[in-house]
């Protein structure tokens, strides 16, 4: 299947994404900061390995200015559409650096550690509430029912029997 492009939001003009996951750079006329000009050629950019979860980045530049951005993110808001609130762009079963929009979704924080889990790229520790439902981390869950995550390590730790009204358990 050919590789589509896109516009990328807040550089058209500048840059585009594509459907696959690579960036590029437009053919351009730029000011040389000596009152001239000077024309640059577009190229796909090299994308930089960003943090430790692997999400890949790229820089763009745009009046001088340089922006890091996780290539995902460009994916998903492009391709996709804009992230609803609450919600964060999600990688399928193909990891972090298959950034296609195939493989890209935007899910709730905490299906998104779900993901990581089932990845193999979560350190944290994963927490059930009584009522069966999973979290990724004793963050994700607090946040999800509502109380403190120092409060569910101690359930989990036998020091309070529940928090948030719930009992807890380590995965």
């Amino acid at each position: 299947m050919e590789e589509r492009w896109r516009d990328v939001v807040g550089y058209v003009g500048y840059y585009q994404v594509s459907d696959q996951g690579s960036v590029r750079s437009l053919d351009r006329v730029v000011h040389n900061g000596l009152g001239g000009t000077k024309r640059l050629k577009g190229k796909v950019l090299s994308l930089i390995p960003g943090n430790k979860y692997g999400h890949l980045g790229v820089k763009l530049w745009e009046g001088g200015v340089e922006t890091y951005v996780r290539v995902h993110q460009l994916v998903a808001e492009v391709w996709i559409g804009f992230c609803p609130d609450n919600k964060e762009v999600c990688h399928g079963p193909n990891g972090t650096e298959d950034n296609s929009v195939s493989n890209l979704s935007y899910g709730t924080r905490s299906e998104n550690g779900l993901d990581k889990r089932r990845d193999g790229t979560h350190n944290g520790r994963a927490v059930r509430r009584s009522d069966g439902v999973e979290f990724i981390s004793m963050m994700v869950a607090g946040e999800a029912s509502g109380c403190w995550y120092q409060s569910i390590w101690k359930v989990c730790n036998g020091k309070y029997k529940t928090a948030g009204g719930y009992g807890w358990k380590y995965v």
